[in-house]
C-alpha cells in the first residue's frame, strides 16, 4: 500500500546548510502527542457507562487494567488491530463484569454482542459518547517543541507517520501550531515493505531516522527496511511490546533528547575535510 500524504504549509523554508539535513520519520502517537491520555480517559469513561446500563460493578483498582485486558485481546484477534470497532469492546465489558474472563468474553462479543445483555441502542450510543471523548485534542509531550525546532535548525526534513486518520493527525498539528516544523504527514500501516518505499524519498547522501515509542510498530519494521531508529518509551505498553524483546536501536526519554541523540549521530558521520 502506498503511503497517503498530505503536506503541511511550512512558515519558512528550511536553512541552506550545504549538505542536506536528515530525513527524519516521527510516529504521531505517544511520541509526539500523548494519545494513550486521551484514550485512558475516554476507556474509563466507557467502563462507567457500561457498568451503569449494565447495572453491575467492575473493580474498585486497576480499572483501567480491567478494561486493557479487554481491549488488548480484542486488538490482537482483530484485522484491524486497536482500531477495532468500539461496539466489541462495550459487550465485552459487559461479559466480564459478570464473571466471564477476558478471552471467553471477547470470544462471545465478537460472536453474538446481544449475549452481552445490553440493549442495541444502549450499546450505540456509548459507543458514540467514546467516539466523541477520544476525539479530544491531547497534549504534546515533553520536549517535542524543542526537539521539532532542533530539527528545523539543521534543516532536517520532518514526515509525521500515522497508521489512523491523516485529517486527524493535521488537526492535532494545526492546534498545537506545529506546521513550521512539520514537511509532510504519511498515512499507512508502519510495515517493513512501507519504510523501504519511504527510504527513496532520500536524496542521495541524505541520512534517514525513525523515532517512535513502540518497539513492534515503529522500530522493528524501521530496522528491516534497514533505517536507523531512535525508541522513545511510552506509558503505552501493551503486552505485545513485552513480548518484543531488544532491539538494536538508540533509546531516549523524552522527544528533544531523541533528537539531541540524533544530531550527535549527524555529527559523528560527517564527513571530514
Amino acid at each position: 500500500m502506498s503511503p497517503r500524504q498530505q503536506t503541511v504549509s511550512l512558515a519558512a523554508s528550511r536553512p541552506d546548510t550545504g549538505r542536506a539535513g536528515p530525513l527524519v520519520l516521527i510516529d504521531a502517537d505517544n511520541t509526539l502527542w500523548d494519545t494513550d491520555g486521551v484514550f485512558a480517559e475516554a476507556q474509563l469513561g466507557l467502563l462507567d457507562a457500561v457498568e451503569h446500563a449494565a447495572e453491575l460493578t467492575g473493580p474498585q483498582v486497576d480499572r483501567l487494567e480491567f478494561v486493557r485486558g479487554f481491549d488488548q485481546e480484542l486488538a490482537q484477534r482483530h484485522h484491524l488491530g486497536l482500531r477495532y470497532p468500539a461496539r466489541l469492546l462495550i459487550d465485552a465489558l459487559a461479559l466480564g463484569l459478570r464473571g466471564i474472563d477476558f478471552q471467553e468474553a471477547v470470544r462471545r462479543a465478537w460472536s453474538n454482542g446481544a449475549a452481552s445483555g445490553l440493549d442495541r441502542a444502549v450499546v450505540a450510543s456509548i459507543e458514540s459518547e467514546f467516539f466523541a471523548n477520544i476525539a479530544k485534542q491531547p497534549k504534546l509531550l515533553v520536549g517535542v517543541v524543542k526537539g521539532l525546532r532542533n530539527l528545523a535548525s539543521i534543516g532536517a526534513t520532518s514526515v509525521v507517520l500515522t497508521e489512523g486518520s491523516r485529517k486527524r493527525v493535521m488537526r492535532t498539528i494545526e492546534s498545537h501550531q506545529l506546521g513550521e516544523f512539520v514537511d509532510r504527514i504519511f498515512e499507512a500501516p508502519k510495515t517493513t515493505r512501507m519504510f523501504e518505499r519511504v527510504r527513496k524519498l532520500a536524496t542521495v547522501g541524505q541520512s534517514i531516522y525513525v523515532i517512535g515509542d513502540q518497539l513492534t510498530r515503529d522500530i522493528r519494521p524501521a530496522n528491516e527496511a534497514g533505517v536507523k531508529t531512535i525508541y522513545i518509551p511510552s506509558g503505552f505498553q501493551p503486552k505485545w511490546e513485552f513480548e518484543a524483546g531488544t532491539l538494536p536501536t538508540l533509546q531516549a526519554p523524552s522527544f528533544d533528547a531523541a533528537v539531541t541523540l540524533l544530531i550527535h549521530s549527524e555529527v559523528d558521520t560527517r564527513p571530514t575535510c
